[in-house]
């Protein structure tokens, strides 16, 4: 299993609880460790494709050029740059 289907599957288990705040942002809580993540409008966006089981960075990369206004090369820099410290703050 890669890193990002592990995360895909951590994230649509009970060990992680989400909310979505009215501006877009979120948080997010590792019920085992207590860790709060709190995450900006496009971390959240990532946060629940991911939870939705989209487990590939193309996946991601075109869902976020999609709704927001941003080129693909810059997408990807920030799918690869947020899925290593969400993988890094989530897993042991």
């Amino acid at each position: 299993m890669s890193n990002l289907e592990r995360l895909s599957e951590l994230l649509q288990s009970d060990k992680v609880t989400r909310t979505t705040l009215v501006d877009d942002t979120g948080v997010i809580l590792h019920l085992d460790s207590l860790q709060v993540l709190t995450l900006n409008e496009t971390g959240m966006f990532l946060v629940e494709r991911l939870g939705e089981g989209m487990s590939s960075v193309r996946q991601l990369i075109t869902a976020l050029t999609e709704e927001f206004e941003v080129d693909e090369a810059t997408a990807r820099e920030d799918v690869v740059s947020f899925l290593n410290e969400l993988d890094g703050l989530l897993t042991p």
